[in-house]
């Protein structure tokens, strides 16, 4: 029964509209995992960006710490300490591993094993990779500028602390410090203000997006699933009608048109149970192209495959109806030839060896003679599939041993063949 034209029809929209809605999901899946990675990006950066606003804080407030613990007590460790923490937020010393604020609470073997220095950069340049706007960069940029003048009226005090303490105290206690102080700290307060606002806005639109997505997948993967199974039943009914031409297409070899393997096991044992019911003898040949490797190795695989549809091109036009020529594998063919007795196989085989022989491979390219091998046996008094071949490929080795290009008889009456392997 051949499927109508409407059918047909129906058939391809379905594909059409299920292939359309296919792409349509894939996009939305991976615009939602897009969605997903842009929050984690954006949720990732937000902390970077915020912790080098922290880093920037937390130094203005060291060196405040330390300048002014040194003016007051004179040691050494301070003025050190102060140093330090400059020359790394300048990036002419080594960065510490996890650089926070706690890493100058520890002792010095504890910050060499637990912070060991990685390469020197400036916190400038740290703040100049993130994605911050214009405005957010432009008061970072003015906070670390007024800390570095802060660090100035430090370094001032320093100077004096020697000769005159109580003027050096006074830079560093006095309203013109606390006002340089405030300087620094409200920019990075507006900062945070405007970093939180504008992250938040982005946040929210990237959630809003993702919650649509995520309630539009389901309806698209339902009608996905409608639609696939729409298919599978037309496909099923397609399947089911051409059923007959598929299990006949499986039985032939696509290189060689002519039946293979599978025919041969699941029909042979019929056929030789046919004619042993009718007492008909019938002879089993198994034909072996004589070094077909090294055609292969010599000329090419394609040509290799043009002999071989050469070979069953001069048997075919030398088999009766009646006779079932397979495909066994790679160059081995095995023939079926009914209603012959052993002299009439054993001349037509050996026909049939010279004709091949004589026969040559021609193309634009090459010119190629070849030879066969074949083993045979007839029916006698077993009829068992199995056991022919085996008697067969026994007599094909003996032919390949005593020279190739003819035609050995080999011995079906014992019961238990004996194996032998074909070259």
């Amino acid at each position: 029964m051949r499927l109508s034209a409407g059918f047909h029809r129906y058939f391809y929209a379905l594909q059409a509209l299920l292939l359309g809605l296919l792409i349509y999901s894939a996009y939305l899946i991976h615009d939602f995992y897009r969605l997903t990675h842009e929050i984690a990006k954006v949720e990732n950066n937000r902390f970077d960006m915020v912790a080098l606003a922290n880093e920037l804080q937390q130094s203005s407030d060291q060196l405040t710490f330390f300048a002014q613990n040194y003016v007051v007590t004179g040691k050494a460790q301070y003025l050190e300490s102060f140093e330090q923490v400059l020359a790394i937020r300048d990036g002419t010393a080594p960065r510490p591993q996890d650089y926070h604020a706690t890493y100058w609470n520890l002792n010095e073997s504890e910050r060499n094993s637990l912070h060991y220095g990685q390469e020197s950069v400036a916190l400038s340049k740290l703040m100049s990779q993130m994605p911050y706007s214009e405005a957010e960069f432009a008061l970072l940029s003015l906070a670390q500028s007024q800390s570095d003048k802060l660090a100035l009226i430090e370094q001032q005090a320093f100077a004096l602390a020697s000769s005159d303490k109580e003027k050096a105290k006074a830079l560093l206690f006095g309203p013109r410090y606390k006002e340089a102080k405030h300087s620094i700290m409200a920019p990075i307060d507006q900062f945070l203000i405007l970093l939180n606002k504008r992250l938040a806005n982005t946040l929210r639109a990237l959630h809003q997006r993702e919650e649509s997505l995520a309630r539009s997948l389901p309806i698209l993967l339902g009608l996905n699933a409608l639609l696939i199974a729409s298919i599978f039943v037309m496909i099923n009914v397609r399947f089911n009608q051409h059923h007959k031409e598929l299990v006949s297409l499986s039985m032939k070899d696509h290189l060689t048109r002519i039946n293979n393997r599978k025919y041969l096991s699941e029909y042979g044992p019929q056929y030789l149970q046919y004619h042993r019911r009718h007492g008909n003898s019938v002879c089993l040949a198994l034909m072996d192209i004589d070094h077909f490797k090294k055609i292969n190795d010599n000329f090419g695989h394609q040509v290799g495959d043009h002999i071989l549809q050469h070979f069953c091109k001069i048997v075919g036009s030398r088999t009766r109806q009646s006779d079932t020529f397979v495909r066994y594998g790679g160059e081995e063919f095995v023939l079926l030839l009914p209603n012959m007795d052993s002299g009439q196989c054993e001349k037509f085989l050996n026909e049939l060896c010279r004709l091949v022989a004589q026969e040559n491979y021609i193309d634009r390219k090459h010119c190629i003679a070849y030879t066969v091998s074949i083993g045979w046996v007839d029916s006698s008094n077993h009829y068992d599939l199995e056991t022919m071949l085996q008697r067969a490929d026994g007599a094909m080795y003996q032919a390949k041993q005593s020279g190739r290009n003819r035609a050995q008889q080999g011995d079906c009456s014992n019961s238990k063949p004996l194996l032998a392997i074909s070259n």
